[in-house]
């Protein structure tokens, strides 16, 4: 059988258990804007404390540290104005420009924001402020998270703050060219995958994790989708490749354990689960994760669907019952 969009998408779909992360997501923009910042800067200063430094140092601020200085040296209620504008996406010159910055550099330009405000350099969160009681019961329900859960719920909320570039399109500021220094050294192992010994899926995370998008592109069809966690198919080749050159440097993915189904056709289907780590957040905490995979009797990627596991007993629970 020939592989279509949706029935890729259904691909070992029943192996896995809802997330609370959409549901998070979506309480948090419910929120109030000011109920969104505080929550923000309380998860910097206590929950995202594992943000590692060394990261910090890596995530090319270079090119954020001219906006940083210019929101440091704004009176108080300005800065706190700029950052209402990020969280309403409003359309200004420091909203558009943070649009454009990758997820790397959103984290990083909220952890010094948030470093600052502990300082009093920059407008704090004023010290009589309540939280309204669906954000206190949001902040504990984020709390409750694995840590690997927390950083995808970190990761979409400052992903999804500044103006949107999509509404307005502009030309991206020739600074930002999405790189990311990794703090370790790149491993060149040969990844085993027990359960799996097809050659595209193992070379696709050799590939990513030598931040090698051009590789790792090169192995899907033409047309091929790429799924990230509770995202709508990132379509076609070049789409892939600007999605991974902005939201995937640095990552060293650590996949586990799979199974195979190879169908009449000479297709595949595949899942495999594993842990990702990202450079913000050190070696101590990952994101469990589930990659499905349909490759096309060339070989080729069709599609690939990134999901995160609603608990870390997934990844020793990867069998559906008809394998087991």
């Amino acid at each position: 059988m020939a592989f279509t969009l949706e029935s890729a998408q259904a691909i070992f779909a029943e192996t896995g258990k809802p997330s609370p992360i959409p549901g998070i997501l979506a309480d948090f923009n419910r929120l109030s804007l000011e109920d969104r910042l505080a929550l923000l800067w309380y998860a910097y200063t206590e929950t995202g404390r594992t943000i590692t430094r060394a990261a910090l140092g890596a995530a090319s601020m270079a090119l954020v540290e001219g906006m940083l200085d210019q929101i440091k040296q704004m009176p108080p209620a300005e800065q706190t104005r700029v950052m209402f504008d990020l969280a309403r996406r409003a359309d200004t010159p420091i909203s558009r420009s943070y649009g454009y910055f990758s997820v790397n550099t959103k984290l990083g330009f909220w952890y010094q924001l948030a470093e600052w405000m502990a300082q009093g350099t920059v407008a704090p969160i004023p010290a009589n402020y309540q939280m309204s009681t669906d954000a206190q019961l949001l902040f504990e329900s984020i709390k409750n998270l694995d840590g690997g859960q927390q950083i995808q719920v970190l990761r979409d909320i400052v992903l999804n703050m500044g103006f949107d570039p999509s509404v307005v399109p502009d030309e991206a500021p020739e600074a930002e060219d999405f790189q990311f220094e990794r703090t370790e050294p790149v491993s060149t192992e040969r990844i085993d995958v027990k359960g799996v010994d097809d050659p595209t899926p193992l070379r696709y995370f050799e590939a990513m994790n030598s931040d090698n998008f051009e590789a790792a592109v090169a192995l899907f069809e033409p047309e091929g989708a790429l799924q990230p966690p509770f995202q709508k198919p990132i379509v076609g080749r070049e789409a892939i490749a600007a999605y991974m050159r902005e939201e995937a440097q640095g990552l060293t993915m650590k996949p586990i354990e799979g199974i195979t189904e190879v169908l009449p056709d000479g297709s595949k289907k595949l899942k495999v689960t594993g842990k990702v780590q990202t450079p913000w957040f050190g070696v101590n905490v990952a994101m469990n994760i589930a990659w499905r995979f349909a490759l096309n009797p060339k070989g080729e990627i069709f599609f690939v669907a990134i999901d995160m596991l609603a608990s870390p007993e997934e990844l020793v629970n990867l069998r559906p019952p008809s394998y087991r």
